[in-house]
């Protein structure tokens, strides 16, 4: 089951190899492994786990100067799971063209807008443990296929984000979102909102399409050598999981956190992340909160131990998972964990 992954990455290695000289090409990722003792599922695992802080990827980069301010970008990035070794799913890979006068635009598998918008608010920076992306985002889309994307030039701290998707490209509106944005970058603060609409077929009623919308709003405030954060999330529609799980919700949650950088070596941080779903059916209110220590031993080795936990208000069908590899709680279960381990970058 493999083999094509693995085929895939090497006819992507040797693509970026044949491209002409004057581009510049790099291979770069990360190895992030940990022991791991979590609660979930009605059991407790104890582990060695890929992917604590960062997920474990090779990413190849080829990057071209085409002259008068002009730009090209390929990126391919292939994910695996350190510990055995076994490709993961796909991330970003696309091209791009950019212009210092007129931004840049982008093609493939990306990030959506949002992505960008609220991940920088995130203490974590979507680590294993985030609370934004296992309790506040949850079903909500936030990378896609067939995507094309466009980013404004800065102009007096804002830039306009914008991206749209094709789809499944089924001759449906299947699996279509469109992801718009604005931020603002000035001094020690950083503001940014978002809108996304996707639509999808619903799972158990092939042929009727649904839809959702999620907004956000960010924040990130620098005071000295420590940032604050926060996100505000407005969430409404059809969420699902094919082929296993789906459901209808509205309603808000609320993140807060920080990133407090002890010295140039240590860093805390903390991610407290509140969401109130209104229709309170399948989901419960629920409560997730990570904290984080982490020790450079040089620019691209870091020790880390991580705790986190998500404490849901009653029993429900849908659980928030603290972690996507143990996604599955019990429907009276909180989840918890503790990771110790070591991220290399190259």
């Amino acid at each position: 089951m493999q083999a094509k992954p693995t085929l895939c990455a090497l006819a992507a290695a040797a693509a970026f190899a044949q491209m002409p000289a004057q581009a510049q090409v790099t291979i770069s990722g990360f190895v992030d492994l940990n022991v791991e003792s979590i609660s979930s599922g009605g059991k407790t695992i104890k582990r060695v786990s890929s992917a604590g802080l960062n997920t474990s990827r090779l990413q190849f980069k080829a990057e071209e100067d085409l002259g008068g301010g002009l730009k090209a970008k390929a990126v391919h990035e292939i994910t695996f799971g350190a510990d055995t070794g076994v490709m993961g799913n796909p991330r970003e890979t696309y091209v791009q063209l950019a212009h210092k006068d007129y931004g840049d635009i982008s093609l493939g598998r990306l990030n959506l807008t949002s992505y960008w918008i609220y991940g920088y608010a995130d203490p974590t920076f979507s680590a294993d443990y985030s609370m934004l992306s296992n309790v506040m985002v949850f079903y909500a889309p936030w990378r896609e296929s067939n995507a094309v994307q466009y980013n404004s030039p800065r102009v007096s701290g804002f830039q306009l984000k914008g991206t749209v998707t094709a789809g499944k490209e089924d001759g449906t509106k299947n699996g279509r979102v469109t992801s718009f944005g604005v931020d603002y970058r000035g001094g020690a603060l950083y503001l940014g909102a978002a809108t996304d609409r996707k639509q999808q077929v619903n799972i158990f009623k092939p042929g009727q399409i649904e839809s959702s919308t999620d907004t956000y709003l960010s924040a990130v405030y620098r005071l000295g050598a420590h940032d604050l954060t926060a996100v505000v999330h407005h969430f409404s529609g059809y969420y699902a999981y094919p082929p296993y799980v789906d459901f209808r919700t509205s309603g808000n949650s609320l993140a807060i956190g920080g990133r407090f950088n002890l010295d140039d070596r240590n860093r805390i941080y903390v991610s407290v992340v509140k969401r109130n779903d209104s229709k309170n059916t399948d989901l419960a209110d629920g409560t997730g909160l990570v904290v984080g220590y982490m020790h450079n031993l040089s620019k691209r080795t870091t020790l880390y131990a991580t705790v986190g936990t998500v404490r849901h208000s009653q029993a429900s069908d849908v659980r928030y998972p603290l972690s996507w590899s143990a996604a599955n709680p019990l429907n009276n279960e909180n989840p918890r964990g503790l990771q110790i381990g070591m991220r290399h970058g190259f």
